[in-house]
């Protein structure tokens, strides 16, 4: 679990999830087994790490999956909803 990491100027320690979101002024962070996210301003974060294959822009990230985001990271196999959606594009690329 928590194959993405986030810094922030808050904490000594990274912390790790299974999403990180990045919309407007704000980042949101997802533990896929938990029903709670973690809103964090972006002011606030230093860094974030993750695999390139986890990164997802725009369209890849639906209004459904906890509100959208302009890009993100997510591990998507942790998410069937994100992963149907993503599926649901790549079989409407011509």
């Amino acid at each position: 679990m928590g194959s993405i990491t986030l810094f922030t100027t808050s904490e000594y320690e990274p912390q790790a999830f299974d999403a990180v979101l990045f919309r407007d002024r704000l980042v949101v962070c997802v533990h896929a087994d938990e029903d709670s996210v973690r809103l964090v301003p972006l002011d606030k974060v230093n860094h974030v790490d993750g695999d390139a294959e986890d990164v997802l822009v725009e369209t890849e990230i639906p209004e459904s999956f906890y509100g959208g985001a302009e890009y993100g990271f997510a591990d998507v196999e942790q998410f069937p909803d994100l992963q149907a959606h993503l599926e649901d594009i790549e079989s409407e690329a011509y």
